[in-house]
């Protein structure tokens, strides 16, 4: 029952009660009641209850939220001090398939333009035959890809491989989005001559697909970037476990510091049977809807070295990807709960080690969703520790204007983070907090441009 057709009925019920009293009283007594009696058994009591009645839900519900609170601080903590012992990452290029833009740069104009919302599904409908909000790509779909990919399946040896509709859309934006970072490592780092640093390629796979499906994904990304001219016995693909976090994702890029990391990410809930299983189960239907979650998709890709080679590159500006910081905690899925301190204190810590002033931080760019709570908590730790940013021009939510796609989410915010140190010449805070069960800040530092 909605909290405020349950109010409106208890204040009518103990209404009923007073007034119901006070009148079989009166009809049963000689005596007349005075204005002041009116007056008192008719609005004061009922008034007085209702306010006894508010006043003890107000104390209950306070010291049921302050034992949490301090458990989840507890809990925060100790692990507020867990870094990433990794050396920090050049952040190099990037690409982007997003539903509201093709690089960081038309991302980062839409969501400063207010643009980048999810809107009304042109083919996605609810029980009831209603248009569902989705985040989709126009970018999504491509019959001569497919066609490609199926010709080359076939000669691979893997023609029985099922494919569904998301697959097909995750896989032709993340092939794009993989043909761009091929075109950019040729440019930047392959060597008219002499022998080229080792090339790794790290794809973010959805964690619902096949064994199969990821293998076969993975190989024809690898062949993708050898077509672009990279040497293949210089070319390696690197497993990534399906359940892989933002923190263990930048572990591995950062393994060999020899070597020039390409870690993409890719991801589609753009279809019916989405929509459908979402709705089977009612439970998680009702609880993510309050949430704001909507099908997604896109993919978005980095590419990452170490900061020494880049240093030796000529005429490229870059970015500095600092130390990951990483928190674990408890579940936090209630729109009505925050966890603010463990990101806080992270964002205060991040800037502390990197000697960054809290005020020098140009802005914050978060992988955060459209759950109330998720917003809010973020909100909550830009308004305390950054009091100097806009919530609307410096703060932005990447989440919000890709729906549900997996780890694209905080692969491309890092991806505009990127963009924006660069751009604005200042330090950005990247955050994370859309997993469940962590959360992750890293300051994402610009590099002077050498000539």
């Amino acid at each position: 029952m909605p909290s405020w057709l349950k109010n409106t009925l208890i204040a009518a019920g103990i209404m009923t009660l007073c007034w119901g009293g006070a009148i079989a009283y009166w009809r049963t007594s000689t005596n007349t009641p005075a204005t002041g009696d009116l007056l008192l058994v008719l609005l004061a009591a009922p008034l007085a209850v209702l306010a006894a009645i508010w006043l003890g839900k107000k104390m209950v519900s306070a010291r049921a939220k302050a034992a949490p609170a301090v458990a989840t601080v507890a809990v925060a903590q100790p692990a507020a001090s867990a870094t990433l012992s990794a050396p920090p990452l050049a952040l190099l290029a990037s690409a982007l398939r997003a539903p509201h833009g093709a690089s960081a740069e038309e991302l980062a104009t839409a969501i400063a333009a207010n643009k980048a919302r999810p809107d009304l599904d042109p083919e996605l409908v609810d029980d009831d035959g209603f248009p569902v909000t989705s985040a989709r790509s126009e970018e999504a779909v491509d019959e001569a890809l497919q066609e490609e990919f199926t010709e080359w399946l076939t000669l691979a040896g893997m023609a029985d491989l099922q494919l569904g509709e998301t697959h097909w859309r995750a896989l032709t934006l993340g092939t794009a989005v993989v043909r761009d970072l091929a075109g950019e490592a040729v440019l930047q780092l392959l060597p008219e001559s002499g022998t080229p640093l080792p090339l790794r390629l790290l794809p973010l796979l959805p964690a619902s697909w096949t064994v199969e499906q990821r293998h076969a994904a993975g190989l024809w990304l690898e062949h993708t970037v050898a077509q672009f001219g990279w040497p293949v016995e210089h070319l390696t693909r690197v497993d990534v476990a399906r359940d892989a976090t933002l923190a263990s994702a930048i572990g591995q890029c950062a393994a060999d510091s020899q070597a020039v990391s390409m870690l993409v990410a890719c991801d589609s809930y753009i279809a019916q049977e989405t929509v459908d299983e979402w709705a089977a189960n009612e439970t998680l239907f009702k609880s993510e809807r309050l949430q704001g979650r909507v099908p997604g998709e896109g993919a978005a890709g980095l590419l990452m070295t170490s900061l020494k080679h880049a240093q030796s590159l000529q005429g490229r500006a870059f970015a500095l990807l600092g130390p990951v910081k990483e928190v674990s905690m408890a579940s936090v899925n209630d729109n009505k709960s925050l966890a603010v301190a463990p990101l806080s204190n992270l964002a205060r810590q991040a800037c502390s080690e990197a000697k960054v002033e809290l005020g020098n931080v140009g802005m914050i760019v978060a992988d955060t969703g459209s759950r109330t709570n998720r917003v809010g908590e973020l909100m909550e730790v830009a308004s305390s520790a950054f009091p100097h940013l806009g919530n609307t021009a410096d703060v932005a939510c990447v989440g919000i204007s890709s729906g549900s796609c997996g780890a694209v989410s905080y692969v491309t915010a890092l991806a505009l983070a990127q963009y924006q140190a660069v751009s604005r010449s200042a330090p950005v805070l990247y955050a994370s907090n859309e997993e469940t069960y962590a959360r992750y800040v890293a300051l994402v530092h610009p590099m002077p441009l050498r000539t």
